[in-house]
């Protein structure tokens, strides 16, 4: 039976409803809680607050905050004002399913924090980290005194013609005359708000690096000024590390104990987050006894980072979040969502070099972060200018890349909803590119597919009591590099998965077949090539270098200019730098999506000791411009960073790391009648719905 009290003041009305109970509230706003289920183990709550000094019903039902203004309804003379909901109105768009058209709704998912006090003021002011134990830090046999309730939480401006994914804070504060209505809602929403799951974490302890030097080094002054006070009003207790050399990062990474933190993050530029993943990547080898110069397979670090923008252009931050906002980035560390982020490794014909997050180029690219080293007294300008001497030079370089190519894996007709193997995902025959926005189906299904065939072809070959333990570890090996002992396996932390799919019949021997790669041979004279493992986005390339690119579907795409005129170096930068520009209609650019591509120079491909086994590829004789042989070799920009072999070879590793994030999202213009949505067919869930996991 469900328990209420009502006071005839309208002061409060608390509703404690078990889901094992059949009754039913009395009130029509609670009566609509039947829209989301709530959690097995938490009551509903339904109370009356003051809001504004005005009446409000609140109600807390599974992972909703619902909360209704309310009326004085005047009787006869000697009779006692009560309240009632006000009238319904004609329903409102922005109104959720199941609840009344003037009821307001917030999901605790977005909620950064909750406080109690005496007063208003004390319930706003953060407390301090130091004397907060979490959701439960009330003690139920003291007598409560706090009358004020106050909400901290995020909202997406999802109205905003211009930045769409930028996030602000706002603030609700409750006043209730009864304490302990108070201290339950307190309580209620503590845990309800720390309660973890596979996709979200709420930080407790955060370990920052700080770059000083990065962009217009201003990240001291970023993160004192933007993202503590954010910290603090989420009750985060964060260590500050601020860096003074090149590889601190890593360094401190490698050596120090983590075992205290919950997540890693950094405020600096693309180079400081290359430097965290790199450390995090190479610490996990280590500690898994791996050959860090030839490993096995890449493990998954445990511990997953926090990304701020503080530097010259912020290409990750900006590609993951859809804006370089310091303050949104601060708040999707608090919110706790975090996803998974493809990463590269770069590896020359003896060991591996590094790990790439973002870019890794070849030719202009190379030639402007090689140059800019000289003319780092000048800041962020060295990068514009090193740019503009580079362009005008308008140099070219003969090279042979081997890219591998997707094999083909046609779905029968009774199975054309499921590709064969999670790496026909980058082949799939899409009319129409898509783009990666939150909710990416595609990274969902490619993450799905890689476990599901994994588990697939261990159960042929292990015994089903070793597959707990070895399932994990083969997720980043080849099919052929399956040699892994059970401890190592063992090591390897499964990650969970939403969305499950259940493979068809017969896969586990469509991935055997992927044995017999088939690779691609490109020979000619380039202006630029670029492995890209994101779109590479930022404020003055909105689309970035590769529209097209996903966060996780565990593919590159390989971008290859070719020399031309200076005209048409124009046209390619111009098409990068518009919104509605796509270099892929360029005849002189060639986009592949790849998983893996080798590099070589002319002089390193005649070596008879290169080659490739099972290429049986023709060899693509690419149309050039200007003298056929040059003796001039450029440099590779990988993540900023300068290398100088010319043996390179880069390969995607899907979702290897995972990073705080709830974007991209697309702004959608107000669909007219008669007229079809403008947005992408990948965006159909351009705005976050806080029921999806």
């Amino acid at each position: 039976m469900t328990q209420s009290k009502q006071s005839l003041g309208g002061s409060s009305t608390y509703a404690p409803c078990s889901s094992n109970n059949n009754g039913t509230c009395s009130s029509t706003t609670a009566s609509a809680a039947a829209a989301c289920d709530p959690s097995p183990s938490h009551d509903i709550l339904l109370n009356n607050f003051q809001l504004k000094k005005k009446s409000y019903r609140v109600l807390l039902h599974g992972q909703q905050l619902v909360w209704e203004r309310m009326q004085k309804v005047k009787q006869l003379k000697g009779s006692l004002e009560i309240k009632a909901p006000l009238p319904e109105d004609p329903p409102s768009p922005e109104a959720h399913r199941g609840y009344g058209p003037k009821s307001h709704i917030l999901h605790l998912d977005d909620v950064i924090s909750v406080r109690t006090g005496d007063t208003k003021i004390a319930s706003i002011k953060p407390k301090d980290p130091q004397a907060i134990n979490g959701p439960g830090e009330h003690q139920p046999d003291t007598r409560p005194t706090s009358q004020y309730l106050t909400i901290n939480y995020a909202l997406r401006l999802t109205k905003s013609q211009t930045d769409c994914n930028r996030w602000e804070l706002r603030r609700l504060t409750f006043f209730n005359a009864d304490p302990y209505i108070v201290r339950q809602w307190d309580q209620e929403l503590q845990a309800r708000v720390h309660q973890s799951s596979p996709t979200r974490m709420r930080v407790r302890r955060l370990l920052v690096f700080i770059n000083p030097y990065g962009g217009r080094k201003a990240g001291s002054q970023t993160y004192e000024r933007h993202v503590r006070p954010i910290f603090q009003l989420a009750g985060i207790d964060a260590t500050c590390i601020t860096t003074q050399r090149a590889n601190q990062v890593r360094d401190i990474l490698l050596s120090h104990d983590l075992s205290c933190y919950d997540a890693v993050c950094c405020v600096g530029g693309d180079g400081t987050v290359a430097e965290v993943i790199n450390g995090l990547l190479f610490r996990q080898m280590r500690e898994l006894g791996l050959d860090e110069q030839r490993p096995s397979y890449i493990p998954r670090p445990k511990i997953p980072v926090g990304v701020i923008p503080a530097g010259s252009t912020d290409t990750i931050a900006y590609s993951m979040h859809g804006t370089a906002d310091v303050r949104t980035a601060a708040i999707h560390v608090i919110l706790g969502q975090h996803r998974g982020l493809d990463v590269c490794s770069v590896s020359n014909s003896q060991t591996l070099l590094r790990f790439c997050a973002s870019v890794l180029s070849y030719g202009y690219l190379g030639d402007v972060a090689a140059q800019s080293e000289n003319y780092r007294w000048m800041g962020p300008k060295r990068y514009e200018y090193s740019g503009v001497k580079a362009f005008i030079c308008n140099r070219g370089y003969d090279a042979e890349l081997r890219l591998l190519e997707e094999p083909d894996l046609l779905p029968t007709p009774l199975e054309e909803h499921l590709p064969q193997s999670p790496d026909s995902v980058c082949s799939l025959g899409e009319s129409v590119p898509s783009i990666c926005y939150a909710n990416c189906q595609r990274c969902s299904f490619a993450s799905s597919i890689q476990e599901q065939q994994r588990s697939s072809l261990f159960v042929g070959e292990k015994d089903a009591e070793v597959e707990t333990t070895s399932s994990a570890a083969l997720e980043e090996a080849d099919p052929e590099d399956s040699n892994l002992t059970p401890s190592e396996a063992a090591l390897l932390r499964p990650r969970p998965r939403p969305d499950k799919l259940q493979l068809p019949v017969g896969s586990a021997p469509s991935m055997k077949s992927l044995a017999s790669e088939q690779w691609k041979v490109i020979k000619g004279n380039f202006f630029m090539i670029c492995g890209a493992n994101i779109t590479c986005a930022c404020a003055r390339s909105p689309n970035g270098i590769s529209r097209y690119s996903h966060l996780g579907d565990g593919c590159l795409d390989l971008i290859l200019v070719k020399k031309t005129s200076l005209l048409n170096n124009v046209r390619f930068l111009l098409n990068t730098a518009g919104r509605s520009g796509d270099i892929r209609n360029l005849p002189f650019v060639e986009v592949y999506r790849t998983r893996k591509f080798q590099f070589r120079t002319f002089a390193a491909a005649s070596d008879e000791s290169y080659s490739i086994a099972g290429s049986c590829q023709p060899i693509a004789q690419a149309e050039v411009g200007g003298s056929s042989s040059s003796s001039v070799y450029s440099s590779w920009n990988c993540d900023g960073e300068v290398v100088t072999d010319l043996d390179i070879t880069m390969r995607s590793h899907c979702q290897l790391i995972e990073v705080f994030m709830r974007g991209p999202h697309s702004y959608s213009k107000p669909i007219k009648s008669g007229t079809a949505p403008s947005t992408p067919a990948s965006s159909s869930d351009n705005v976050y719905c806080c029921c999806k996991d």
